[in-house]
């Protein structure tokens, strides 16, 4: 019989998820090139959202 995850580990499943999201949004880019100002903007602010998701999820473990 298959048993339903418990809330632990879906929360330690999309903490990775977010980690691995993090992780597409770096980027290393070569000299003299880069995001624009609004794609950097872009990227600080997604990176500040997966922040505060992470720290709800951390806050949902109690």
């Amino acid at each position: 019989m298959s048993q339903l995850p418990t809330l632990e580990d879906m929360r330690r499943h999309a903490f990775a998820l977010l980690g691995d999201a993090e992780d597409w949004l770096r980027s290393d880019w070569r000299e003299g090139t880069g995001p624009t100002r609004e794609q950097a903007q872009a990227s600080r602010d997604t990176r500040e959202a997966i922040q505060k998701a992470k720290n709800a999820l951390d806050r949902a473990a109690g």
